[in-house]
């Protein structure tokens, strides 16, 4: 039997965005196509056996909060196809060098309490304004799930009382600002500008204040999750999903070119010559660069679009990211004060002040590695011991760092394997069983390798791009077109380049979704789920 080549919806690209988009509109009875170039699906959903067999290394994202809180999970029953999540408690930890440490739990109380230990006008601070902002923070992460209001009327829905004057204040502000405004103490101010920033946004950058408000006081109504077995599940979650409702997956399949014809979006071909077709729509999962500079030519664009295109902005950092074959999982010294340290999720360490953030972004914007070293730990096997082989274990740290060492991202591969060495230099003033003795194995992961593996993820951008104001809401991926729909008729954006933005949440895949379903004229079932 000759093999199909024609589909009413083509997706580009296998990360969970586009698995959530194409497996929703599989569902609503789309004949569903979804092509991805490497040998596994999932993106951003890494999970690889990278070190030794049998260890298994999230290479990317960790931890996902809004993907399993949000529609997608609930409207995909992804809980029923194999996706099961742990959720640690504490969230997070800070430890420091004198051996105290700072937990955020999923219960409040017991947050404040640790807070009080530092500063009881900080741990009074942190509950009101928690409490202050818990319907806004909830109306913020509802508005993910939808297409970006117009600014004009975003904020009109926010200046009518006082609290929503006071979040779009923040919404002009950076973290660090919000957090002098809010906090006293040096450690508190650590401890949570260092978890704000896990959204991509450097401390001082305006227009991110109110990360700090979804994101850190967020965790106690949404803790972090690991999923079992490793991110990957989520992905092939979204798979079973996807075949389930009649939609087709091929692996290995790199598309070279869209192909465009008067204007629309027809079909793509692969990098072998093989052709498909699109009857309805195509959905690029890839960033708008990589979309509209390599895989469609210049001709089908005007020349003002491609200027905003070719200005799209990477994010302001990238992420060097050692992973670790374990005999033991990293025992900390501050876990003497607090057992509890051991058994967080993440664990912050290195940049206890304020000012060490400084010396380490000022580097950044250097393109300097960083000497003020510190970041996010994880051990995902003291919570999932599925993802090592029997008594064994993992473990990573975040470092924020540039792409490009000088003027050369090439610099990254002669670089990284001394930089790792004196990063976890620093981790075993903390961890001091972190030591050739207990590694086993280990694998750099630097920002040049991320935009290898995962090329949506450009110049090592794991957000898709910049989260900075310019670049989020009605103005993401560029000013006129954050709606998903692009230029050439039939095409769409449904990757983290787009409304909401980057990390795991599946708004992107979903928004695009009911977008394509609305031109196409399917009924968008998910609402009823």
């Amino acid at each position: 039997m000759a093999e199909k080549t024609e589909y009413d919806v083509i997706i580009v690209g296998g990360g969970h965005n586009g698995l959530t988009c194409g497996a929703l509109l599989a569902r609503a009875g789309l004949d569903v196509l979804v092509l991805e170039r490497r040998h596994n699906i999932g993106g951003g959903c890494c999970t690889e056996e990278v070190t030794l067999p049998g260890f298994r290394h999230n290479l990317h994202s960790q931890g996902h909060v809004w993907m399993v809180r949000g529609p997608v999970y609930r409207a995909l029953q992804l809980d029923k196809l194999g996706v099961q999540y742990v959720y640690p408690d504490p969230v997070y930890a800070m430890v420091f060098r004198d051996g105290r440490s700072l937990c955020l739990y999923k219960d409040l109380d017991r947050t404040c309490e640790q807070i009080a230990q530092f500063s009881k006008r900080d741990a009074d601070a942190y509950r009101e304004h928690y409490q202050r902002f818990e319907a806004l923070r909830r109306l913020v992460i509802s508005s993910w799930y939808a297409p970006p209001l117009p600014p004009s009327k975003l904020f009109a829905s926010l200046e009518g009382t006082e609290d929503g004057m006071r979040v779009l204040q923040m919404m002009n502000m950076s973290t660090e600002r919000v957090c002098h405004e809010l906090f006293e103490d040096e450690a508190v101010k650590a401890w949570i500008l260092l978890l704000a920033m896990q959204g991509g946004n450097p401390l001082d950058l305006s227009g991110t204040g109110v990360w700090l408000t979804v994101l850190v006081s967020g965790f106690h109504e949404r803790p972090w999750g690991i999923c079992v077995g490793g991110s990957r599940q989520l992905a092939e979650g979204l798979q079973k999903a996807l075949e389930a409702a009649g939609g087709t997956v091929r692996k290995q399949a790199h598309v070279s070119r869209i192909l465009v014809q008067q204007g629309e979006a027809r079909g793509v071909e692969l990098a072998d010559g093989t052709r498909y077709a699109a009857r309805q729509a195509i959905a690029s999962n890839t960033n708008p660069i990589a979309t509209f500079t390599e895989l469609i030519t210049p001709e089908h664009s005007d020349a003002a679009f491609l200027r905003k295109v070719k200005n799209y902005q990477a994010d302001d950092m990238s992420l060097f990211t050692p992973h670790l074959a374990l005999n033991e999982a990293p025992r900390y010294t501050a876990s003497a004060g607090n057992p509890d340290v051991q058994k967080a999720m993440f664990v912050g360490w290195g940049q206890e002040t304020v000012d060490e953030m400084h010396q380490q972004f000022n580097a950044i914007r250097l393109r300097q590695l960083p000497e003020s070293v510190g970041g996010m730990s994880i051990a995902p096997t003291v919570h999932d011991p599925t993802q090592a082989p029997p008594g064994k274990h993992t473990a990573f740290f975040w470092q924020f760092a540039p792409f490009e060492i000088g003027d050369s991202a090439a610099a990254w591969d002669r670089e990284k394997e001394a930089y790792a060495d004196h990063c976890l230099e620093v981790w075993r003033q903390y961890a001091p069983n972190m030591n050739a003795e207990n590694i086993l194995g280990r694998y750099i992961y630097s920002p040049l390798d991320i935009s290898r593996n995962t090329i949506s993820m450009f110049r090592g951008s794991q957000m898709h791009g910049s989260v900075g104001p310019h670049q989020m809401g009605a103005f993401r991926p560029f000013p006129g077109w954050s709606g998903y729909r692009m230029p050439i008729k039939r095409l769409y954006l449904c990757g983290g380049s787009t409304h909401p933005c980057g990390g795991v949440t599946g708004a992107p895949g979903f928004n695009a979704a009911g977008v394509i379903a609305d031109d196409v004229g399917v009924k968008k079932w998910w609402l009823r789920a």
